[in-house]
Order: structure tokens, then sequence, then C-alpha cells
């Protein structure tokens, strides 16, 4: 077992830098999701991205498919209020 120093220490400072690495980390993760620009190997990974990440998509936000630029897709919303992938 560690002295009371020591264990006052851990739970304390430790536990401080803990919790701002671990808030550090959502916010990049944060800000990777809110990307203007989004790249899926297949439309339907793209598809089910969408589905999961509904609430953290930017409408207007580029979604590349298959590393094809020449065709890219917007987030857009359509009748209804759903989340669409439309032709740029």
């Amino acid at each position: 077992m560690g002295s009371g120093m020591h264990h006052e220490h851990c739970t304390k400072t430790c536990r401080e830098e803990f919790t701002r690495c671990i808030e550090a980390q959502a916010e990049l993760e944060k800000q990777d999701s809110q990307k203007k620009e989004l790249h899926f190997p297949t439309m339907d990974a793209a598809l089910v991205w969408i589905r999961a990440h509904k609430g953290e998509v930017a409408i207007g936000t580029i979604v590349i498919v298959a590393g094809v630029i020449a065709a890219p897709y917007v987030v857009a919303i359509a009748a209804g209020g759903a989340l669409v992938l439309a032709p740029l």
C-alpha cells in the first residue's frame, strides 16, 4: 500500500490530469465529426455512418465516396426532415 501522500497525489493531481486528457480527447473527436468533408470507401459505409451520427454531421458537409472527388455528395435535409446524400 502507498503512503497517504501518494494516495492524495494520485486522487487529486493525477485524476485532474486524467480528466483534462479525457475532455481534450472528447473535444477533438467532436471537432473531427464536424469536419466539412467526409471520406468513405462505399456508399453503404457512408449511409451507415450518417445514420449512426446524424446528430453530429453538419448540413452541407461534402461526402466523398470511393475517392471519387469528381462526383461528390452533400449532406442535405429532405422533405420530412430526413438526412440524405444528394449529388453536388
